[in-house]
């Protein structure tokens, strides 16, 4: 009960005031944020093991009383994947009724589905804006939302926290770039808030066109390079910063600080662990929920490879550990200027093209600012490329996919297709032709892998 003090008072005195929710996370102590984080992690095994079938039938599988849990690694190997999320009926992991759904979107078939109350949507607004008050956000700027709305979360979450900032703010939602440099201008935004890719193409305009005075900008949905970021701010004459998120919390993971080395995590809602760290510390993100009853989340494995960082940082979320840069993902998912991609796209895509060979790739590369999709297709034995056929496949494209087809003609991204010999893609393995084809690879640096 005494643990749960901290809580009541957070609640009872802090409120909506953002200003001082900003003032207790640059002076609690690490500890009682720990303690409080352990009390709520038992409330949420409690709840789940009460309410959540899911839950209920892991625990009896491996013979777990979930009420002599006191810390995850209590759990040994037990974690929730993404295919849980997919093969598994949403219902099964609820614990209160919904009122808000949200589903990833272009990296499988089945898209994973998370729901939510609106309560639940609404307090987390407040966490992120806490995030945005420590880049030095204020009620009296002015933020233009760039977000994309279908179906994701972040512009809701965004809306929410922009909503508990209290400034003006106007949602433009994805528009083409060009006709949101249009229309923009005359709002007199100092802030903006946007699509990581999308925001390339925006500052291709600006450098042409003309910048406005901008306070900021932040973006989100994937890393960028850094010196992808040192150009654009030169361009706006500002600091950008990225936040990092995934529909499985709201799109509020972590958010940068204005010294911009690495992430500070929203330790307010999540208990985060790596899985497996290397040597260097490098290993996966896994979160567990603690303030979510609808649909809690244990031991969540996020797919992303990262470290904590131990280094103190002086800002006013200090408190809050913070993560390294995304250096990849734990699987064939790579996260760029087209979005999330995966090989079952490019198989719909490519598989049982009458002049390709059962062979392909597709690489991510970045030349310059845009990411590049390079579908790397080989001809059938024998075969000579049909006249047109890059052509022919770049309208199949658009045809098939008609969503990233939109985002490419906004210069989110280039696609290009390279056409090869039969064999050349194994014989670069250099083990024949019995190797294991990588489908998706991201042969980006390092650094810009989500």
């Amino acid at each position: 009960m005494l643990d749960q003090i901290p809580t009541l008072l957070e609640k009872l005195v802090l409120g909506r005031n953002i200003a001082r929710r900003a003032a207790l996370a640059a002076r609690v102590p690490r500890g009682v944020l720990q303690r409080v984080q352990a009390a709520e992690f038992q409330t949420t095994l409690a709840r789940v093991a009460q309410h959540s079938r899911f839950y209920q039938r892991q625990f009896a599988a491996r013979g777990m009383d979930p009420r002599k849990i006191k810390h995850p690694r209590d759990l040994g190997d037990f974690y929730t994947t993404a295919q849980d999320l997919r093969e598994q009926p949403v219902e099964d992991f609820l614990c209160a009724r919904p009122q808000a759904g949200f589903e990833t979107t272009g990296t499988t078939a089945r898209n994973k589905r998370v729901y939510f109350s609106n309560e639940e949507v609404h307090d987390i607004g407040f966490e992120g804006a806490v995030g945005l008050w420590n880049l030095g956000m204020r009620p009296e700027d002015r933020a233009v939302d760039a977000f994309d709305y279908a179906f994701w979360n972040a512009g809701i979450t965004l809306m929410h926290s922009l909503n508990a900032m209290g400034c003006f703010h106007v949602i433009a939602s994805k528009l083409a770039p060009e006709e949101f440099y249009r229309r923009i201008k005359e709002y007199d935004f100092n802030v903006m808030i946007v699509d990581t890719a999308w925001l390339v193409s925006l500052t291709e305009i600006a450098a042409r066109e003309g910048a406005w005075p901008l306070k900021f900008i932040l973006s989100g949905s994937e890393n960028m390079s850094e010196s992808t970021r040192a150009w654009i701010e030169r361009v706006w004459s500002c600091k950008v910063y990225q936040a990092y998120g995934q529909t499985e919390t709201l799109g509020a993971t972590a958010i940068e600080c204005p010294a911009q080395k690495g992430y500070h995590l929203n330790e307010a809602n999540f208990l985060f662990e790596i899985r497996d760290p290397g040597p260097d510390g490098f290993g996966e993100l896994v979160f567990t929920t603690l303030t979510r009853k609808v649909m809690p989340l244990v031991r969540y494995r996020s797919n992303d490879i990262t470290r904590f960082l131990d280094e103190p940082c002086t800002c006013s979320l200090r408190s809050l550990r913070r993560i390294d840069k995304i250096q990849g993902r734990g699987d064939e998912i790579v996260s760029c200027g087209m979005g999330m991609i995966s090989p079952w796209i490019f198989e719909t895509w490519l598989g049982g093209h009458d002049a390709l060979a059962e062979d392909w790739q597709v690489a991510v590369t970045q030349p310059g600012a845009r990411d590049v999709i390079e579908a790397r297709v080989e001809l059938k034995p024998g075969s000579v490329a049909p006249s047109g056929l890059e052509a022919d496949l770049l309208r199949s494209f658009a045809a098939t996919f008609p969503y990233y087809e939109k985002n490419r003609a906004m210069g989110l991204f280039d696609l290009q297709v390279q056409i090869l010999p039969r064999g050349t893609l194994r014989q670069r393995l250099g083990t024949g032709a019995r190797a294991k084809l990588r489908r998706v690879v991201d042969d980006r640096s390092p650094v810009l892998a989500r």
